[in-house]
């Protein structure tokens, strides 16, 4: 009969049956799903077994019943212990199964041993196949979705087949594949062998809610004895990254750049103030503060051009080029170009600053929907920063808005708003037509903020409430009139008429093209 064996650590309990010598279930002791339930990250619907082949037949561990061994009395509080399954074949051969779980880990290590058996196994290995349905851990499986994917590590790099809800996704792979993962949001379940799967066929199936996985793995035999590690626990990135195993890949921090600004910065200040501040909406706030000193001196760059090319165009020649070559747009383009030379201004490097703050921008969307510890941790009126807040919603769902309205992200897009008329306040532009265009920035971001992380939209409101306090303190320390006088000593120098008939004519040959 199949017998079920329940042991404990300080992290997760565990459920063994001896039908098959399996895991029957797993489930994470400090962490809670939707309704206070446990984080089940193994249980019924998840599959694991062994096949090997004696002589001629192909032996399935599932279809076994073993007999227990050992298993400690008493929950794991201290060092590692042992849960030992054993099928005797004659008395002199048996097959032995045992987990060896450590006090204070989410990994445990799954050995298998043939004694006796040498002669009788055909391979040289073992075949390990799971049947993996990652669990729904948080209240939104459609939420979860795009955060779900099977990750491979094979030599040094490490791969990503990302699942379809059409048609499966399948890849067979030979060499050494160091580990395997499938990932949820927060989550993973991960097999790493003692030194490489010899080979792997990884499926992931079509799906409805969240994906299934099929991982099929060939473990190498050595002396009769397979072994692996099986990693059941959170996707924290300082976690992962402690078994130096390349785990923390698996986390979506940005491309290149983008994510050695998460891993180099960002995640090692937000790991420093957690250790000082528990709220983390504060810990957030003071991030917000952080990188709005780091980004000063090219904000305050950016303004400065901003406001010459405000007072450029707002100088008698700049009027009268424009009224005397209204109806002649590239004649008006050619001659404001030139003025701008004698000036001393260059119309696009005010964007440059601005441009070299677009990576934080990738940078902050990418961490705060992967930052485990975010998750379940309330602040104001959310109770998940890793999610949407969702204290207005009306049961169905509106187009671009979906079931909810999120405060925070009305909170940045009003903040937004704000910020844009500020910096519109006594600007002219060459374009009258498009001034209305710098206020759909806060429609575009409402629409996107409104179903992400409430961390992300709460992180840009302290932000866009900083950069406007900021704006408003750097108007008092520029003087327009001192401006000008700058320019038309400029101006003064760069007067050459032979060099500005030279340039004119080359910009007319260029327009003729």
């Amino acid at each position: 009969t199949d017998s079920l064996i329940v042991v404990e650590n300080q992290y997760a309990r565990f459920e063994f049956g001896t039908k098959g010598a399996r895991l029957h279930s797993h489930s994470l002791k400090a962490f809670t799903a939707e309704k206070e339930r446990p984080v089940y990250l193994w249980d019924s619907v998840q599959k694991h077994n062994f096949l090997f082949a004696e002589g001629r037949t192909i032996v399935r561990s599932e279809l076994l019943y073993f007999r227990l061994l050992y298993a400690p009395k008493k929950p794991i509080h201290q060092g590692e212990d042992s849960v030992v399954f054993r099928l005797e074949l004659t008395p002199d051969t048996f097959i032995q199964v045992s987990y060896h779980i450590p006090a204070d880990k989410y990994h445990f290590w799954w050995r298998v041993s043939f004694h006796g058996l040498k002669e009788r196994l055909r391979n040289p290995y073992l075949f390990y196949t799971v049947t993996y349905q990652t669990p729904q851990t948080e209240p939104s499986a459609e939420a979860m979705r795009p955060h779900c994917a099977l990750y491979y590590r094979q030599a040094e790099d490490v791969e990503t087949i990302t699942p379809d809800d059409d048609e499966a996704q399948r890849k067979a792979l030979q060499g050494r594949i160091r580990w395997v993962s499938a990932k949820g949001q927060f989550f993973c379940a991960l097999f790493q062998a003692r030194e490489a799967f010899s080979a792997a066929t990884l499926t992931s199936f079509p799906f409805t809610t969240l994906p299934q996985y099929q991982i099929d793995l060939q473990l190498p035999l050595d002396n009769g004895v397979a072994e692996q590690q099986i990693y059941l626990g959170p996707t924290r990135y300082s976690l992962l990254r402690a078994y130096k195993e390349d785990y923390e890949k698996q986390l979506n921090l940005g491309w290149s750049f983008i994510r050695y600004i998460n891993t180099g910065f960002i995640i090692p200040v937000f790991e420093f103030l957690e250790r000082f501040i528990p709220s983390y909406g504060v810990i957030i706030a003071i991030l917000a503060l952080l990188i709005k000193i780091i980004l000063s001196p090219l904000t305050w760059r950016s303004y400065l051009l901003g406001v010459r090319m405000q007072v450029v165009n707002e100088l008698p020649e700049v009027k009268a080029l424009e009224e005397k070559y209204k109806d002649q747009p590239d004649k008006l383009m050619i001659e404001r170009s030139l003025l701008y030379q004698q000036l001393g201004v260059n119309p696009l490097s005010g964007c440059v600053p601005l441009l070299l703050q677009i990576p934080i921008f990738f940078a902050m969307t990418s961490f705060f929907p992967n930052a485990f510890e975010l998750r379940q941790k309330s602040f104001l009126w959310t109770h998940d920063l890793s999610s949407y807040d969702n204290l207005i919603s009306w049961g169905f769902s509106i187009p671009l808005i979906g079931d909810h309205l999120s405060i925070f992200a009305l909170l940045t897009a009003l903040s937004t708003l704000a910020y844009t008329f500020v910096m519109q306040q006594g600007q002219t532009t060459t374009m009258p037509g498009l001034k209305w265009l710098p206020y759909l920035s806060p429609v575009i971001f409402f629409i996107f903020l409104n179903g992400y992380s409430s961390a992300l939209s709460w992180y840009y409101f302290v932000l866009n409430v900083l950069t406007i306090v900021q704006m408003t303190l750097m108007k008092r320390f520029v003087d327009k009139e001192a401006l000008v006088r700058k320019l038309r000593e400029v101006q003064r120098k760069k007067q050459n008429k032979i060099q500005i008939a030279q340039q004119r004519a080359r910009m007319q040959r260029f327009f003729k093209r």
